[in-house]
């Protein structure tokens, strides 16, 4: 199952740092003029994955170029998680003035099992952090019994909101809604970051 559709995953606390401090790296690169951190990272291919920090990606390096900072982090979170690549395609609603204290919306594209799904994260900074949620939709060939089996086995039955909807949903901030749609199943991935 692709890393977007997957469950719930927990980022360690040491992921969490090295990206923040990737990202403090580029906001000063950004606010000096120097470019981004990706140039002048270095990276020992002999270190173990963990102590890697993540190149920051462009909808990222975007969200800061236009001011988002509060939300740079949660941007990179949310984006990595959906698995933005160099394919990917994306729109940004810009944040109103000052950029930094509105909260803001990224429609990306996503692909998942071969067909290209569609992601729209919504950030909402604040004076503590950046709360974040996000709604992927795909559909699927398989049957919804099928990619329940295979990616969700682990979610709990919340209800069926119809016999052609089931809803499903983990310990934490994730729900999935599996719609079927003839032979195939359409997946709605939802889930809150705070």
């Amino acid at each position: 199952m692709p890393h977007a559709l997957r469950q719930h995953e927990t980022v360690s606390r040491a992921q969490t740092a090295a990206c923040l401090l990737v990202l403090g790296r580029f906001v000063f690169a950004a606010v000096v003029g120097f470019g981004t951190v990706a140039h002048a990272q270095e990276v020992d291919a002999t270190a173990p994955a963990t102590t890697v920090a993540p190149v920051v990606n462009i909808l990222t390096q975007t969200a800061v170029k236009l001011g988002a900072l509060t939300c740079a982090a949660r941007v990179q979170q949310v984006t990595t998680r959906l698995g933005v690549t160099a394919q990917t395609r994306a729109s940004l609603r810009r944040p109103s003035n000052p950029p930094d204290t509105n909260s803001f919306s990224i429609a990306m594209t996503v692909p998942v099992d071969g067909v290209l799904g569609l992601a729209v994260a919504d950030f909402y900074p604040s004076s503590q952090a950046c709360k974040a949620d996000y709604a992927l939709t795909v559909n699927l060939p398989d049957t919804c019994a099928t990619v329940r089996t295979n990616g969700f086995a682990g979610l709990r039955s919340e209800n069926a909101l119809d016999e052609t909807i089931t809803a499903l949903s983990d310990q934490a901030n994730m729900r999935v809604f599996l719609v079927s749609s003839g032979a195939g199943c359409t997946v709605i991935k939802t889930e809150t970051f705070d």
